[in-house]
C-alpha cells in the first residue's frame, strides 16, 4: 500500500503515480501507439487512463500489481462518490478499473477490506504530513498552527477522497469506526505535544475532545460541500485550540 498513497502529498492519492512509474507508464504507453501493442484511447482522470497496453510488455511484476492496486483504489473512490458505500460492489470496482474479479480477489479480501486499507493509507499520510509540519517550526504556538495549516489544506486539495474518509466512513461498519478512532487518536497526540510545550498538562479526554471537536467543524464542511473554505478556518481553529490548551487543567495526582 505504500504505493497507493504518496505521503509527500494527500491530494496526489490516490489518483496519481509517482514520477518514476508515470513515466514507466507513459515510455509503455508509447511503444504500443508504435504498432508493438494495442493502444488505447483513455478518459483522462480515470482508473483506465492508468491501464497498461494488453500484450507482453516486459514490465516487472512488481509495477504490474501495484498498476492493479492503484487502479482499483482510484475505481473505487470514483464509485463511492457516484454510488456511496452501500451501492459499491466488486462488479462495478472491477468494470471501472479495468480488471477482472479473479484480480481483484488476489489484491484485496472484499469492498470492506479495499475501503479500511485506503482509508489507513490515507489517514497515515494526513497524519504524516501534520507531524511533517509539526517539525518545520519552533515553539508550541507555531507548530500547532502549522500542523492545523497542513492538515485543513491537504483535506481541501482533495475534496473527493475527503468525503469518502470523513462522511462516508460512518456508514461502512464497526470496522471502520474503529479504525478511525485509531487515528484520531494520533492526531489528538500531536495536540498533547502542543499542549506540552505551551506549558499545559491536560488530560488524554481534553485532548481526544479538542480533537473530537476539530474533526466535526471539518466534517460539517465536507458533507456540506464547502471543503474548499477549510483553510480559512485556520486562524479561528488555532485560537481555538490554544485558548483550551492554555486552559486545561492538569490531571489530578492520584
Amino acid at each position: 500500500m505504500k504505493n497507493m498513497l504518496r505521503c509527500g502529498s494527500w491530494a496526489e492519492s490516490p489518483e496519481r503515480f509517482g514520477r518514476g512509474r508515470a513515466d514507466m507508464l507513459a515510455v509503455v504507453s508509447e511503444r504500443g501507439q508504435g504498432g508493438g501493442m494495442a493502444g488505447r484511447r483513455r478518459r483522462p482522470g480515470s482508473p483506465r487512463e492508468l491501464q497498461l497496453p494488453s500484450g507482453r510488455h516486459g514490465l516487472p511484476r512488481s509495477f504490474v500489481v501495484d498498476n492493479q492496486r492503484e487502479r482499483i483504489v482510484t475505481a473505487m473512490v470514483a464509485t463511492i462518490a457516484t454510488y456511496g458505500y452501500g451501492g459499491m460492489s466488486v462488479q462495478r470496482i472491477a468494470g471501472r478499473a479495468g480488471v477482472s474479479r479473479r484480480t481483484f480477489y488476489e489484491q484485496f479480501a472484499g469492498r470492506e477490506d479495499l475501503y479500511l486499507q485506503t482509508y489507513d493509507a490515507a489517514a497515515n499520510c494526513l497524519l504524516a504530513r501534520a507531524g511533517a509540519a509539526w517539525e518545520d517550526a519552533s515553539g508550541g504556538a507555531a507548530r500547532l498552527r502549522l500542523c492545523l495549516q497542513a492538515t485543513l489544506e491537504s483535506i481541501a486539495a482533495a475534496p473527493q477522497l475527503a468525503r469518502i474518509c470523513i462522511v462516508d466512513v460512518l456508514s461502512v461498519g464497526p470496522p471502520a469506526l474503529e479504525h478511525r478512532e485509531r487515528h484520531m487518536r494520533g492526531f489528538a497526540a500531536l495536540l498533547e505535544k502542543g499542549a506540552r510545550e505551551h506549558g499545559g498538562e491536560p488530560s488524554p479526554l481534553a485532548t481526544d475532545g479538542l480533537a473530537a471537536a476539530i474533526h466535526d467543524v471539518i466534517y460539517k464542511r465536507v458533507a456540506q460541500g464547502q471543503v474548499e473554505e477549510l483553510p480559512d478556518l485556520l486562524d479561528d481553529l488555532h485560537s481555538f485550540c490554544l485558548m483550551l490548551l492554555r486552559h486545561s487543567p492538569a490531571p489530578a495526582p492520584r
